[in-house]
């Protein structure tokens, strides 16, 4: 057993953290951190009110390196800085992904991510309601988009039962991606970026917000 170290949220997280790098999600039980910390599994409850408490954080700190994007950017390309880098950062912590996926973090890291996301959207010109309305569409495709991700990478045979769908729907020779693959999720961003500009002038009677950048 590891020698115990002085616990601590931040410890305990990192912990947790290489653990699910090296293991998978599957390992990331109260016992297994706690194997790796050198302690018994209660001594991490002083911390944290349960494992999804634990979980949570841990899901935030898979975030820290997530850069906070250039204010002086247009407001399109910051919101596709955030997303892209949201989604790199979760797919490098495979054993937090799916837990990013389903419980979009809310720690420190979580809420500067959110701000920026936040500005952005006021920037593109939306009113303060339409600001919360599409900061919540991206949350959603962001959260499906890595659910997908997580299981991503090979055509499968599910993929071949979709292809076959799309084939019969008269849309044969089309090349159907990977679902989940990075060429996927940055065409769906794109849609939803043209949308969110389109909104956008609708609401300030047909001009959109000055900086806007290319959603392609």
């Amino acid at each position: 057993m590891p020698r115990q170290r002085t616990l601590s949220p931040t410890v305990i997280t990192a912990a947790a953290l290489q653990v699910g790098d090296r293991d998978g999600p599957k390992a990331m039980s109260m016992r297994r951190i706690a194997a790796e910390l050198g302690c018994d599994p209660m001594a991490l409850y002083r911390h944290f009110g349960d494992r999804e408490a634990l979980l949570d954080a841990v899901a935030d700190q898979a975030l820290a390196d997530v850069v906070e994007p250039d204010a002086d950017a247009p407001w399109d390309v910051r919101l596709r800085e955030v997303l892209d880098g949201i989604r790199a950062a979760a797919l490098r912590h495979p054993g937090i992904a799916a837990h990013i996926a389903s419980r979009p973090p809310l720690g420190a890291n979580g809420q500067r991510l959110g701000a920026a996301v936040l500005t952005a959207l006021a920037d593109a010109g939306l009113p303060p309601a339409d600001v919360v309305r599409a900061s919540q569409a991206l949350v959603a495709y962001l959260a499906a988009a890595l659910a997908m991700a997580v299981r991503a990478g090979e055509r499968d045979p599910r993929w071949h039962q979709a292809a076959r769908a799309v084939d019969a729907l008269d849309a044969a020779g089309v090349d159907l991606p990977v679902v989940g693959s990075a060429d996927q999720f940055e065409y769906g961003l794109r849609l939803l970026l043209a949308g969110i500009k389109a909104e956008a002038a609708t609401k300030s009677g047909g001009h959109s917000a000055n900086g806007a950048g290319e959603p392609g």
